[in-house]
């Protein structure tokens, strides 16, 4: 489902400064992502229980900025998405930036729990944390970070132009019951169970090594 509204169109100087900028991100994304996946490659030791999400969130950046800024970039510079863009493009750029994001934030999720456990719970076990533990766990961010990006493209939510007109994502504007329910939904998914299971995982964190 797209979702075509935006609500004002930016001056062209912002535009362009917003493109350049742009740019600048999608080469440092390109570089440094891709020099420290280069460095964990290298040195395979060092991919590990404690590492693994963070190499996964690595390699999420990559893809992003690969796979989503040049479009935004053509978008910018043109001043419009629909100028040399399609609809279809829009859909696929908001879907990426969604999909990688959401998997990121998840992965966060599991950074943090380990780290509970390496501190705060069972030292000795975090050793011994078996590798289809970090696999179901690295499956079930993905399964959940799917199920949310493409639940838009079947009509629970929608994607659509931003409200400058130059990049796309969910259509927050979108007042239907099932566009209000499905921000409901990854309000609650996304932002409000991640950050308290988070800001409990670091609180017991810090009386850990305080103790």
């Amino acid at each position: 489902m797209f979702n075509i509204t935006s609500a004002f169109d930016s001056p062209r100087w912002i535009e362009i400064s917003s493109g350049l900028w742009i740019l600048l991100l999608f080469v440092m994304g390109i570089a440094l992502n891709g020099l420290t996946m280069g460095v964990f490659a290298k040195n395979p030791k060092m991919i590990n229980v404690n590492t693994f999400f963070t190499i996964a969130i690595i390699v999420n950046g990559f893809m992003s900025s690969a796979l989503a800024y040049i479009p935004v970039i053509i978008a910018e510079f043109s001043g419009h998405w629909l100028v040399h863009l399609s609809e279809a493009s829009c859909i696929s750029e908001a879907f990426i930036v969604y999909y990688f994001g959401i998997s990121s934030m998840f992965y966060h999720v599991c950074i943090a729990y380990i780290r509970y456990l390496a501190i705060v719970a069972v030292p000795v076990i975090i050793a011994h944390v078996e590798k289809w533990r970090v696999a179901l766990a690295f499956a079930v961010c993905q399964l959940i970070s799917l199920l949310l990006a493409v639940s838009p493209l079947l009509g629970l939510g929608s994607y659509g132009l931003e409200a400058h007109g130059t990049s796309c994502g969910l259509a927050w504007n979108d007042r239907s019951r099932t566009g209000l329910g499905y921000l409901m939904l990854i309000g609650i998914v996304c932002f409000v169970v991640p950050t308290t299971f988070m800001g409990v995982c670091y609180e017991d964190h810090q009386n850990g090594k305080m103790e």
